[in-house]
């Protein structure tokens, strides 16, 4: 390993996580909240909203895990959500809330690229 990659790794904070509600699978859940935390740590030296915390745990997910994800954030909201079967996770990390499911349409080919 470089140097430079040893200067760049560091210790991830320590986060209470609590998983409020869920219908996924084990391995699921423990996926979102692993990508949920590498965001989080990588927003560790900025200051970044929750809109694009929200967002980039979004992207993550229609990538990796398919579909049409939703990611809300924040201390305080309420939410009826209609999602797909075994895709929601309702999880606290400290004091923030998360909310991810997938709901949608699947991905769809692309008309344009032939």
């Amino acid at each position: 390993i470089e140097v430079t990659e040893i200067a760049k790794k560091r210790e991830r904070p320590l986060r209470n996580i609590k998983v409020s509600e869920c219908d996924m699978d084990k391995s699921l859940q423990a996926e979102v909240v692993e990508i949920t935390q590498i965001v989080l740590d990588d927003a560790l030296d900025s200051v970044i909203a929750h809109k694009d915390i929200a967002h980039r745990i979004k992207v993550q997910l229609d990538k990796t895990k398919g579909g049409t994800w939703h990611v809300i954030i924040g201390s305080h909201f309420g939410g009826n959500v209609t999602n797909d079967a075994s895709t929601l996770i309702n999880f606290q990390v400290d004091t923030v809330w998360y909310l991810a499911f997938r709901s949608g349409p699947p991905e769809k080919a692309n008309p344009h690229s032939q």
